[in-house]
């Protein structure tokens, strides 16, 4: 990259900037992959906190950090952060919002009225979760066009930096032997699940505001699911690739007020309230059941679930192959356990094929499941942030969330929103188990179960 690029960190004494961005940033610095970077203005107001975190860094990167005091809802700041700009000549800006969702809309109105003063290329960088609702996304979304092209705006979700969800389009894309299979006339069902064992963990504020379905389902668990239902693109480029996933997602089968109460569950750990100390009506735990009604997915459920204090850290997807014809289970006197080709996302980055063969026995016994795993860098991976901060400084958007994709994903979800939003009590399930019984009901009415490799 020979352009320069100036970062400009809005929130940047704040702890995803300490803990992410700054790091991360020196790190591709490292590598020479922003051999054009000129600086990173940390912005915000609290500009001690963020010297004493540069004078603990080592190497060239530590003296392009810039700290520069702003109130994002103060037009004096902006006014010096013009005169700031206007020094820079030709510059890429990189304007990103690592700041509360509350205050994009504020920042992006006087972020837009500055930009239209000066001609230097940008790119603007907006944090998850990307509105709370469906109106306020398509608000959002409203403010953003009023002053960036969709080229210049990059609506980032993390968890598309991590290798391990890129590899469900390499498997899929790169084997031809999955291809001829990967549909409804082989697939029983697929399965999303992303479960945790801890719980708020300093995030009450934030968390008792959104819950899991917003957390989690809304648009992480959405995203894999787009990876795995999408059609190959023409090329592998970015608007084909997000084509294909808003296709995806344009057929998920909306769900009426009847169809929530059965395809949808919540549920909250014991003692989430006392945790919280307060009253609240936000659920811990969410599953639904999805369809998507298109030529290869008809008929086929995908089952996404999420949850806090559960028994196990764990993010897989388990693709499940349909039973063998019953004539052959009566030959063996049992039936085979189902294929399953898992993606394990976390805590490590595997991917399983689950198979049946012969025992010692012999061929006409009951089959044995056998296991082939592959484990994908086991030293440890690039933080997703690494990925994702150098495609915006490439302009790569392939891995980021374009304007209609962020609206259907939460037209999903609303009618869940607001049917949950009517009700009263929430079903409690203990810490440390898998999750409400409604949710092993949800499934098991299906004549199946969650599976957790």
């Amino acid at each position: 990259m020979n352009r320069e690029l100036v970062f400009f960190i809005f929130g940047g004494t704040g702890d995803l900037a300490r803990r992410k961005l700054y790091p991360v940033l020196q790190n591709l610095y490292r590598k020479g992959k922003l051999r054009g970077l000129r600086a990173v203005y940390a912005l915000g107001r609290n500009v001690d906190r963020i010297e004493e975190y540069v004078r603990s860094l080592e190497g060239d990167f530590a003296k392009l950090i810039r700290p520069f005091e702003f109130d994002v809802s103060r037009r004096e700041s902006y006014d010096r952060l013009g005169a700031e700009i206007s020094g820079m000549g030709g510059a890429e800006l990189i304007l990103y919002l690592a700041l509360p969702p509350q205050l994009f809309e504020t920042t992006i109105l006087h972020l837009g009225s500055l930009m239209r003063k000066f001609s230097n290329p940008r790119k603007i960088v907006v944090e998850k979760p990307f509105g709370f609702d469906l109106s306020s996304a398509r608000r959002l979304n409203f403010q953003l066009k009023r002053y960036f092209t969709e080229r210049e705006i990059y609506r980032i979700d993390h968890f598309l930096g991590k290798v391990p969800i890129q590899n469900i389009l390499s498997v899929r894309f790169s084997n031809y032997v999955f291809e001829g299979i990967w549909n409804k006339n082989f697939i029983d069902n697929i399965q999303i699940s992303a479960l945790e064992d801890i719980g708020l963990e300093g995030r009450a504020s934030y968390y008792d505001r959104v819950g899991a379905l917003r957390d989690m389902v809304q648009n992480h668990l959405l995203q894999i699911l787009s990876f795995l239902a999408m059609e190959p693109p023409a090329v592998m480029e970015a608007e084909r690739v997000r084509d294909e996933k808003v296709k995806v997602l344009s057929s998920i089968r909306h769900l009426s007020e009847s169809d929530i109460d059965r395809y949808a569950v919540r549920g909250r750990y014991r003692g989430y309230l006392e945790e919280l100390g307060r009253e609240s009506n936000t659920e811990t735990y969410a599953a639904v059941k999805l369809f998507i009604d298109n030529f290869r997915w008809e008929g086929v459920p995908f089952y996404l679930r999420t949850g806090k204090r559960l028994k196990r850290k764990v993010t897989q997807a388990v693709v499940v192959f349909k039973e063998v014809p019953g004539n052959f289970g009566r030959l063996l006197g049992c039936v085979p356990e189902q294929n399953k080709l898992v993606f394990e996302i976390a805590p490590s980055n595997r991917v399983m094929f689950f198979f049946e063969m012969a025992p010692p026995e012999g061929f006409l016994s009951c089959p044995v499941e056998r296991e082939m795993e592959l484990e994908l860098a086991p030293e440890g991976l690039p933080e997703a942030y690494e990925t994702l901060l150098e495609d915006i400084a490439e302009g790569n958007q392939t891995l980021f969330i374009r304007e209609d994709e962020a609206e259907l994903a939460w037209e999903v979800v609303q009618p869940i929103i607001d049917r949950w939003s009517q009700e009263g009590d929430i079903p409690e399930y203990e810490p440390g188990s898998w999750g409400p019984k409604e949710a092993e009901e949800l499934i098991g009415r299906d004549g199946r179960s969650w599976i957790v490799v």
